[in-house]
């Protein structure tokens, strides 16, 4: 009696065969574990934007400070221009990324709160070379940032390396030889990264700085000519503005 009631359920689908609910078990176990693994990936790519959009700020708040209180030379009031145009960055970040409490409201997970690492967490921090790459790129910029530029170089040659965004990874590398004024090192990463991709969205201050590489190391007829290719690609930016001022000089 007990085997026939019992057939009658597994028949009408009352009761699940073992199997099936095994099956059952395991398929949810692995969607817990992808969707843990999405909120990982979300939370480390959310912190490490938020900590670039706070340095970005700090960066431009500084310098509006600044020319309140100093008379500051022709080209810093100029590169002072140049960062402001990273508001515009700011504002599509905010624009374009899930927040957490977004991100936590979707997938209906309890977010791990940011900066609370324990002691033993932080002592077993891997090595750069065994850190994710997108982790690097994020701790990059926002050392670049801060003018932490050995740090940030660390970081961008081991994404270069491994071909983590590449052409941006090697702008970076240029801008920090160009800012400690290697500049034959600048023009070695200039002219990598235009060559991964000449439509970045950051191409008139490399094209800008690669002209005024050329000119610091006498190369004065080949600044001439990117000075011009900025004026003409890029007349109505900030870096067109310096290269008609500095052209006009050489």
């Amino acid at each position: 009696m007990f085997k026939s009631v019992v057939s009658i359920l597994l028949m009408t689908g009352i009761v699940m065969p073992l199997s099936a609910r095994s099956d059952l078990a395991m398929q949810n176990r692995h969607t817990l574990m992808r969707l843990q693994q999405v909120v990982m990936e979300q939370n480390e790519r959310i912190d490490g934007l938020t900590s670039l959009i706070e340095g970005l700020n700090a960066q431009i708040a500084q310098l509006k400070e600044a020319q309140k209180h100093t008379s500051a030379s022709t080209e810093n009031n100029e590169t002072v221009k140049l960062l402001k145009e990273l508001g515009a960055m700011i504002d599509k970040i905010n624009a374009t990324y899930v927040s957490k409490a977004e991100l936590k409201q979707i997938l209906g997970s309890k977010m791990p709160a940011s900066g609370k690492e324990s002691v033993t967490a932080s002592a077993k921090q891997p090595s750069l070379s065994q850190t994710a790459p997108s982790k690097l790129y994020s701790e990059g910029v926002r050392l670049f940032v801060k003018k932490r530029y050995d740090e940030a170089q660390k970081r961008f040659a081991i994404t270069a390396k491994k071909g983590y965004k590449p052409a941006a990874s090697n702008y970076y590398l240029g801008e920090i030889a160009y800012y400690t004024k290697h500049y034959d090192d600048a023009l070695f990463y200039y002219k990598k990264s235009a060559s991964l991709y000449d439509q970045a969205s950051y191409m008139d201050v490399l094209l800008l700085h690669t002209a005024i590489a050329l000119e610091k190391t006498g190369q004065k007829e080949q600044a001439k000519v990117f000075f011009q290719n900025v004026i003409e690609t890029y007349p109505d930016s900030k870096a067109a503005a310096i290269a008609k001022k500095r052209i006009k000089a050489l």
